[in-house]
């Protein structure tokens, strides 16, 4: 008899293929809860993701000065935990 596992298809990481939004979002987030506490997680919200550019949205001038200050230390951890380049610029949005 068959195991389940073996029925079925495994899953292949391809780095050609790229990672998706829900999970740059999710290490993002992550991420921000690490260097900025709960706080931080509650007032940066990651919002758009596209062409290796994650858009940040931040609820106050405080947050968007800070993110500004740190991104490229910010998209060197999330890159790897990611284990890829996937951020190569992070960039701050207005939350409406």
């Amino acid at each position: 008899m068959r195991t389940l596992k073996e029925l079925l298809p495994k899953k292949q990481h391809s780095p050609l293929k790229g990672i998706d939004e829900k999970t740059i979002f999710h290490i993002a987030k992550r991420i921000l809860v690490e260097e900025y506490g709960v706080r931080g997680g509650e007032n940066i919200i990651p919002s758009f993701y596209k062409d290796k550019k994650l858009f940040l949205s931040p609820r106050s001038s405080l947050w968007a000065s800070e993110i500004y200050l740190t991104r490229v230390h910010l998209a060197e951890r999330m890159n790897a935990v990611l284990g890829s380049e996937e951020i190569k610029e992070i960039k701050i949005t207005q939350q409406m």
